[in-house]
């Protein structure tokens, strides 16, 4: 059996794309081998068949050694180090890592171990624009250490370290391409965040209860809240529509960001949402559906960026899936998706944003029908079983 190394700079069992890649891996008969951190006893499970190597760090200790990465890089000798040893020990042929920023480090490992397998770098979202939105880079002492700028200039370096370069979306491998042409299309694969149908429960009977006490029409947001993702352009529209009387309530589920949180919470405390914003701040994962169940619209309000413009987010996938129409934002990939299988409504203004809600609340069956369309697409076209061909056939290209 081919020997592969997986290596992702958090913990493993809560990245669910790197655990749906070790399931197509493990299907073709790899052995897995798998470097990361363990910041908890928690994340001590073992995965059947994939021999795990943690690295036990306190999370403070690797936030900050991350944080001056672009100062003095630590953090990437640290993994270098760390690389070099695993190929080694484990007799490694491939070697798969998650995120831009750990292709150098990754390279590096490669290199000193003088094993010359080949890189695989596998994004996760378009890290150069997102790491500048994040609040540990902002402010000026912050942006002066952390340089979340640089990475616009690393990029094209970080690129080149990798054989084969794993991407969301053909529209982000596109966009790559055209900025750095010396990149073949034959060096991308394109693996869409699609769900895994086998892991996948729609029928499930968690006893969630219904949070609201009347049967109006339920819009629905899951995910990240945060302005950067339009989460608060919507509260907006939702406070029209009952200042309009419409007869809606609105459900979120989601951790918020914590520059967010205070303005978030002072904004669900407005006296006119009582009784029709509810707040969920997690949910397992197995419960999703049962909420799906009982809801009538999803919205995916992202702001246009090139961030959200990298790949469709998980959760237009699995609205998809529990079939219930879409209101999105007109990110390309995910305008793309919803106009090709006709699932939704794409908004580019705050007015149309709230003149699809009302269309959709005034007609159940264009509800039914929209999301019995996205539901087909997902079988036919959006899942593991046929996507995984594309991390399949970039092995094979590779020989093995």
């Amino acid at each position: 059996m081919m020997r592969c190394g997986i290596v992702v700079d958090n913990e493993l069992n809560s990245d669910v794309r790197v655990l749906r890649e070790i399931g197509i891996l493990k299907e073709q008969g790899f052995e897995i081998f798998v470097l990361c951190f363990g910041f908890r006893k928690s994340s001590d499970n073992h995965l059947p068949g994939v021999n795990i190597t943690r690295i036990k760090i306190p999370k403070k200790i690797k936030d900050f050694l991350f944080f001056l990465l672009n100062t003095i890089p630590v953090y990437e000798w640290f993994w270098a180090s760390r690389i070099k040893k695993f190929i080694l020990s484990n007799k490694i042929e491939v070697l798969h890592v998650h995120d831009l920023y750990m292709a150098r480090a990754s390279f590096n490992g490669i290199k000193n171990s003088e094993r010359p397998i080949p890189l695989i770098l596998d994004l996760h979202e378009n890290y150069p624009f997102t790491v500048t939105t994040y609040n540990w880079t902002k402010g000026v002492l912050r942006g002066l250490i952390s340089r979340p700028q640089q990475w616009k200039k690393k990029e094209r370096k970080y690129l080149e370290f990798a054989d084969t370069i794993i991407v969301l979306s053909s529209d982000f491998r596109d966009l790559l391409i055209l900025r750095y042409p010396e990149l073949s299309v034959s060096r991308f694969v394109v693996l869409p965040n699609v769900p895994d149908l086998t892991q996948v429960s729609l029928n499930s009977k968690n006893a969630i209860g219904n949070p609201f006490l009347n049967n109006f029409p339920v819009i629905f947001y899951y995910g990240v809240i945060a302005e950067r993702r339009g989460v608060f352009d919507s509260l907006e529209v939702f406070k029209n529509l009952l200042m309009e009387n419409y007869q809606v309530n609105f459900l979120l589920i989601g951790p918020v960001d914590k520059k967010d949180k205070p303005y978030f919470l002072k904004l669900i405390n407005n006296e006119l949402f009582a009784g029709k914003v509810h707040y969920i701040p997690w949910i397992n994962a197995s419960e999703l559906f049962d909420y799906l169940n009982m809801i009538d619209i999803c919205i995916a309000p992202f702001h246009k960026n090139p961030q959200h413009e990298s790949g469709v987010a998980n959760k237009i996938y699995e609205y998809m899936l529990g079939s219930k129409p879409i209101i999105a934002s007109d990110c390309i990939p995910q305008q793309k998706l919803i106009e090709k299988h006709n699932c939704g409504f794409i908004f580019t203004n705050m007015a149309e944003f709230k003149n699809s809600i009302i269309k959709l609340l005034e007609d159940k069956d264009l509800r039914v029908n929209l999301g019995k369309n996205g539901f087909d697409a997902i079988m036919k076209e959006y899942h593991v079983g046929i996507v995984k061909e594309n991390l399949i056939s970039a092995y094979k290209t590779m020989g093995f």
